[in-house]
């Protein structure tokens, strides 16, 4: 086994924790109904946060480089990006519901700053990760990429600190709509 085959393995079962991370707390709030109540925003969020997942997993497997891995740079910047998306995947849904019951919009409001933030975070290692890579192969850099990924942490650090549930619903059904754009192009 080559040394990118190990490094694709170790990323995917990465990959595969955060979305049983994921799984695991919907299925606690689905065996614990009873004592939720529910709203809409923080499962549509965690939604997007299992299309990012998915997305940057799916981008990864099928961009063919396995040169990529030839990086030590890479290598780490790469390692960070899956922390980071770990935690906002573990941040995106409670990870238990109390016995006096959870309110999930009080849940979503409570933990924005935390969950918003670390998604700034996993947009600025995508910034850096979308300039180093092509400067290590020596291409040139997507500025299109950068700028992207410039933006998304703008939005996700003002998701962070803007507590106005109406802003949330407007930015999230509006990024949501923007990534489901992008999966029918791709796709």
């Amino acid at each position: 086994m080559s040394g990118a085959n190990n490094i694709s393995t170790l990323v995917t079962i990465v990959y595969g924790l955060i979305l049983t991370d994921l799984f695991a707390s919907m299925h606690r709030l689905i065996r614990n109904r009873s004592r939720v109540r529910w709203h809409w925003l923080p499962l549509l969020v965690s939604w997007y946060v299992l299309v990012i997942v998915l997305k940057n997993w799916w981008g990864l497997v099928f961009s063919g480089e396995e040169s990529v891995w030839e990086s030590g740079w890479i290598f780490f910047f790469y390692g960070h990006l899956l922390m980071l998306l770990y935690l906002v995947a573990s941040a995106a849904l409670p990870d238990d519901v109390p016995a006096g019951g959870l309110d999930m919009l009080e849940y979503y409001v409570e933990h924005r700053r935390y969950f918003w933030g670390l998604f700034a975070g996993v947009n600025t290692t995508l910034l850096v990760f979308a300039l180093l890579r092509p400067a290590i192969s020596g291409q040139p850099p997507n500025w299109l990429a950068a700028l992207s990924n410039i933006v998304m942490a703008v939005v996700a650090i003002s998701l962070a600190w803007v507590g106005r549930i109406r802003y949330h619903v407007v930015v999230v059904l509006a990024l949501v709509a923007l990534v489901v754009l992008e999966m029918i192009q791709k796709f």
